[in-house]
């Protein structure tokens, strides 16, 4: 007995590939909320709601020419207070859904802020150190050049790498530096009524909305496996 003849067509004209393996892939859970109400709160707290009797965060913006020595407290309310809002909530999200859109959104906006503030600064400082030169003075600004240009090399490689990590290093990473933003929130609030008037308990909404952050990111999404 002959084995039959091949059916009509074989081998096929084109090759036949393996099937691609499954892919982890991430979506939403329950511990989304965490995030939400964080940044809710964290919102609340920095933009809407009086930090003590009758000053907002704009009172602070509006009075800081009259403060002759800004402490830890005050820099952080009126330079990083609401930029801390915008990345916190990015790095909250992006934490806790695995997501590489907003990580890279993250990369992009930051690297853009920090390129553009460093360079700024990086010009000024040379100025500065051409006019101290033109007229003769013995003091050099090539120092802080240098150290702002460092500075802002290092902010980027950073930003970059942050936008590259996902899965389980990204929660861990990011539910970290959630930690740190409820600290440095509660201390900057801590430091700036300081032998002064008690803070409205309410002036430490950011660090609570930051810590539920930090709890939805280390939480992380579920997964799945797709093709």
């Amino acid at each position: 007995m002959y084995p039959p003849p091949p059916p009509h067509g074989y081998p096929p004209p084109y090759p036949v590939y393996p099937a691609r393996p499954p892919r982890r892939r991430s979506r939403a859970s329950g511990s989304v909320l965490l995030p939400v109400i964080g940044v809710s709160l964290a919102a609340l707290g920095i933009l809407a709601l009086p930090w003590s009797e009758d000053t907002w965060i704009y009172d602070i913006w509006r009075d800081i020419t009259a403060t002759q020595h800004p402490g830890f407290g005050l820099v952080y309310t009126v330079v990083f207070a609401v930029p801390s809002l915008f990345f916190g909530s990015m790095l909250a999200f992006a934490a806790n859904l695995d997501s590489a859109v907003l990580r890279w959104l993250n990369f992009g906006i930051g690297a853009l802020i920090v390129c553009t503030a460093g360079g700024l600064a990086v010009f000024v400082s040379g100025v500065g150190e051409a006019m101290l030169d033109s007229s003769g003075s013995e003091y050099s600004t090539g120092a802080v050049t240098g150290t702002i240009a460092g500075v802002t090399i290092v902010w980027f490689l950073l930003l970059l790498g942050f936008a590259f990590i996902r899965g389980l290093a990204l929660r861990i990473i990011g539910g970290l530096m959630l930690l740190g933003y409820a600290l440095v929130a509660a201390l900057a609030v801590t430091d700036l009524y300081a032998g002064s008037t008690d803070p409205y308990p309410w002036a430490f909404l950011p660090s609570l909305g930051w810590l539920l952050c930090s709890i939805g990111a280390f939480s992380g999404p579920k997964y799945y496996w797709a093709r």
